[in-house]
């Protein structure tokens, strides 16, 4: 078994993330009574390898560090797969996260138990600092799209940052992660969608959540609106990509369009009425709602947001 994690630049995270894994496997092992090898993958997506020391400052040989020069978390994701290809289950985590205590055990009870091919679990953001006041009347912060869920419910989609993987059910469907999303995100979400296409059983677990560590520079207004916009436009790319060529297609097209074109109406409105009458709550919803929206309808018109897009030196 593996747990494995993509990363680029962030050695802070690593150093406090490797050891917290491994700690969680040896629990993992121990409550479920497992007999089995275990290995934590680290990517490096920097081709200087400038998160070698941070990844594994003791040498421990359960740690499988590489590098994967060709920029994009796409190539990264796919040299994760590629390392853990003798394993039979792997485990995704962001390098900007932490496990909550038991993360490990929930995530493989509920594989063992619920005969499930996928796994996936809520994560929760972690601000380093106080939030900003829009942020907090946005609601955004609190990640409420699956808070409904219950552990064993069917998901069709899921991210990588909270995912078990049983590795002979990817291994027969050959199903990695498209290069298309490698600079706009999303990869995870198209890929998690053709598993469950070809039939892969994908279910949720409410207990194994994971902490989002969110720097104070991302707590901002202007950060999260943009999030809102290539989230939203990323979402829309993967529901049109994963329709079927032709009329399933168009009529997807189409509803991106409609559904793009209704959330900036509905958004401008509560934004405007929320400057007139001193909502920030009102205003802050709208705003998402407008955003959400524009990134639906640049996907329904065939453009794609890039956020990973990396500047170029000068």
């Amino acid at each position: 078994m593996a747990i494995g994690m993509a990363t680029y630049k962030r050695q802070g995270n690593l150093r406090m993330l490797v050891p917290a894994v491994l700690q969680q496997a040896a629990e993992a092992a121990r409550e479920l009574d497992l007999e089995c090898e275990w290995a934590v993958i680290v990517v490096d997506n920097d081709a200087g390898g400038s998160g070698e020391e941070a990844a594994n400052p003791t040498g421990d040989s359960r740690v499988r560090y590489s590098i994967e020069p060709r920029p994009g978390v796409t190539s990264a994701r796919n040299a994760v797969l590629r390392a853990a290809s003798d394993c039979d289950v792997l485990i995704f985590i962001d390098d900007d996260e932490l496990p909550q205590p038991q993360w490990l055990t929930h995530l493989l009870r509920t594989y063992l138990e619920r005969d499930a091919d996928v796994v996936s679990g809520p994560v929760q953001s972690v601000f380093e600092g106080p939030l900003d006041p829009w942020l907090e009347a946005s609601d955004s912060h609190l990640r409420l799209h699956r808070s409904h869920l219950r552990t064993g419910d069917e998901i069709t989609r899921a991210a990588t940052n909270n995912l078990l993987l049983d590795m002979a059910k990817v291994r027969e469907l050959g199903v990695g992660f498209d290069e298309r999303f490698g600079l706009t995100g999303g990869e995870d979400s198209f890929f998690t969608g053709q598993l469950h296409k070809a039939g892969a059983r994908m279910v949720w677990c409410a207990e194994a959540v994971v902490d989002d560590l969110v720097p104070a520079e991302r707590a901002n207004r202007d950060y999260n609106l943009r999030r809102r916009f290539s989230l939203s436009n990323a979402s829309a790319r993967v529901e049109l990509m994963l329709a079927d060529p032709g009329l399933d297609r168009l009529g997807t097209r189409a509803v991106c369009l409609a559904r793009g074109v209704a959330q900036i109406g509905m958004g401008t409105t509560m934004a405007v009425s929320g400057r007139m009458g001193g909502s920030l709550r009102r205003r802050a919803h709208g705003e998402r709602f407008v955003m959400g929206g524009l990134g639906a309808l640049a996907a329904g018109l065939g453009v794609a947001a890039s956020p990973y897009r990396r500047k170029k030196a000068r």
